[in-house]
């Protein structure tokens, strides 16, 4: 089929390709906010049952359920939630097509049961752990969540509109609202109630349940004496909001690693609890672990018995089979010639041919992320005009003719790209040795990286140090929370990050409260310094001040680009960001010094 196409369609294609703005295949590692177009769904197929059947389960009992799902890097386990999500959406218009629940056939998905899923990207180590979860919730499911919530609380605690003369009254609702809801769950309620039923103090109540930085005297507004970002009170909201939904909540942990990557045992240790206490306090969730299989068996070791013994039996992702791999590729072709406005070829694999698609294959042990990365190189070949196509099918027939056979892929050799394959400058080793996963640059992984660099340096320098994540301090009556604190030096140092999605915007109102905690906990004398950590061009007229008044408050500006270089390099060699953060803790420790440069032996060195 593939030589049936005409030189005119040939070209037309290739032109298409080499003007597009987005190459197929662009986007070969899967990101939480980008859903993914093209899904198959064969290799990961019993983990949906799974997951389905622990929903339904979930929805008719409301126990909380935990289930692993584990893969190696490029399996597929981010890409596994927006599939989950995809099923989400067909739900929703199922239940909106009908009015009433309908029984149907056992190991089949239960259309009637409404659920949403909540992706929780990056577990942020100990770092309000409780207060990123509960935001994601908010995100995911919309500001109508509290409207929803207080409603249906509001009504049930006699506070329904019964005339414009029969206002109720908003205190004796709030007693009710408290007797079913006691102790540290009372904030909650009286933030939901104000918010159902004062007008003139919603936007502070709204705040307050939206997870904002309230000072003192707003606070004292609204009768209220926490903050939301204390754990015992977050989880109460959170037990609130799943009690009072008619639907179950699916919360999707991604890279589960990721706090032991940055951050070490401990970190995981405290995440773990914090998975535990959601696991055993919250009902209505069936909580979704994706996690490196290499590192899940670390991660079992250091989990605790009851734990380990309710868990359901973890599920592990499959690599593509080469059918799969074809299919995949010929349906992101047809979705790319569509979005492009062109009928698809007749031959769906085109520009490549599918004896080299098996041998992408057999490189890739059908490993998705690394099949899909060796597909867009060899179209760049063929685009870029390094390789004619007609060369293309020679080389992936010769490769494919002269590959060892299956059951010894694991001592396969480097491929000979010899002639004329030696216009081919990457070896497909070189491609699937870069960076298997994706940095995400969010407050809580720049706190994890600062504090390596101060470990790294510290210890290096035979500096005596400690460092400490999640500090919290008293203010007055309530609680506040640092990303971390650091001792060295004689002097205690805070560390604080503004709560934000991106270091490439100003941090504004969230830059002034993360000086403020600093400058209070300063007040309080529990810390001598702070370290802040903002984005470039963070500013605003309360956060000068703060900044102009308290000099032993220490300002490090980071964009989007500085955060990754600084996040990837945290176990390897200080970038000159990471130094100068350090020189800030550590000042003699003198000038930044580039990593050495390795030297390529010569051919004398290596033929002696």
């Amino acid at each position: 089929m593939y030589s049936e196409l005409s030189d005119d369609d040939k070209e037309m294609y290739l032109d298409v390709l080499r003007e597009a703005p987005i190459m197929p295949f662009s986007n070969f590692v899967s990101r939480g906010d980008i859903p993914d177009k093209v899904d198959i769904a064969r290799p990961r197929s019993y983990i949906d049952r799974e997951v389905y059947r622990l929903v339904q389960q979930t929805f008719r009992d409301k126990s909380s359920r935990l289930i692993p799902i584990l893969g190696s890097a490029g399996t597929g386990k981010t890409h596994a939630y927006h599939s989950f999500k995809d099923k989400e959406r067909e739900n929703k218009k199922k239940l909106e097509a009908t009015d009433q629940l309908e029984e149907i056939d056992a190991g089949k998905f239960a259309t009637a049961t409404d659920w949403t899923i909540v992706y929780v990207p990056s577990p942020p180590a100990s770092i309000r752990v409780l207060l990123h979860v509960y935001t994601c919730i908010i995100e995911e499911l919309g500001a109508e969540l509290i409207d929803i919530v207080s409603d249906k609380l509001v009504k049930k605690w006699g506070g329904a509109k019964k005339g414009i003369f029969q206002k109720p009254k908003v205190e004796e609702v709030i007693q009710i609202g408290i007797r079913e809801f006691p102790g540290v769950f009372a904030d909650c309620v009286k933030a939901l109630v104000t918010y159902q039923l004062d007008k003139n103090k919603k936007p502070l109540a709204e705040r307050w349940l939206l997870g904002e930085d309230l000072d003192d005297e707003e606070l004292n507004e609204i009768g209220i004496n926490s903050v939301l970002e204390e754990d015992d009170v977050c989880l109460a909201m959170i037990k609130i909001i799943t009690e009072n939904l008619d639907k179950v909540l699916i919360l999707y942990f991604d890279e589960l690693e990721s706090p032991y990557r940055m951050l070490g045992e401990a970190a995981e240790v405290k995440f773990l609890e914090i998975l535990k206490r959601l696991y055993n306090e919250v009902k209505g969730l069936v909580i979704t672990i994706a996690v490196l299989k290499e590192i899940w068996p670390r991660i079992i070791e250091i989990a605790d018995a009851p734990l380990r013994s309710r868990m359901e039996p973890e599920q592990e992702l499959k690599p593509f089979s080469l059918n799969d791999l074809k299919i995949y590729f010929s349906k992101s072709m047809e979705t790319f010639w569509e979005d492009n406005n062109l009928n698809p070829p007749l031959y769906p694999l085109f520009p490549l041919n599918e004896k080299l698609i098996e041998m992408i294959y057999e490189k890739t042990k059908g490993n998705p992320r690394n099949s899909i990365k060796l597909c867009r190189r060899f179209i760049d070949k063929i685009v870029m005009e390094e390789m004619s196509v007609d060369e293309l099918l020679k080389v992936g027939a010769e490769i494919v003719a002269t590959a060892r056979p299956k059951a010894r892929i694991e001592e396969e050799e480097v491929i000979d790209f010899s002639k004329p394959r030696e216009i081919i400058k990457k070896t497909i080793e070189d491609i699937l040795a870069e960076e298997e996963y994706s940095i995400e640059v969010n407050p809580q992984s720049v706190a994890g990286a600062t504090l390596k660099y101060i470990n790294m340096v510290g210890e290096d320098k035979g500096k005596k140090f400690k460092t400490q994540l999640d500090f919290k301090f008293k203010l007055g009556k309530r609680t506040q929370t640092l990303a971390a604190l650091i001792e060295a030096e004689g002097k205690k140092w805070g560390l604080e990050i503004p709560s934000i999605k991106t270091f490439d915007r100003s941090a504004g109102v969230a830059g002034y409260y993360a000086a403020k905690r600093l400058k209070d906990a300063i007040s309080e004398k529990v810390i001598d310094s702070g370290l802040l950590i903002v984005p470039i061009g963070t500013g605003g007229a309360k956060y000068d001040i703060i900044l102009k008044d308290n000099l032993n408050i220490n300002k490090v500006e980071l964009n989007n680009e500085l955060g990754e270089k600084l996040i990837a390099n945290a176990l390897k060699y200080p970038t000159e960001k990471g130094w100068d953060i350090c020189k800030i803790i550590f000042k003699d420790i003198g000038e930044y010094q580039p990593p050495p440069v390795e030297e390529t032996p010569s051919n004398e060195e290596n033929s002696g």
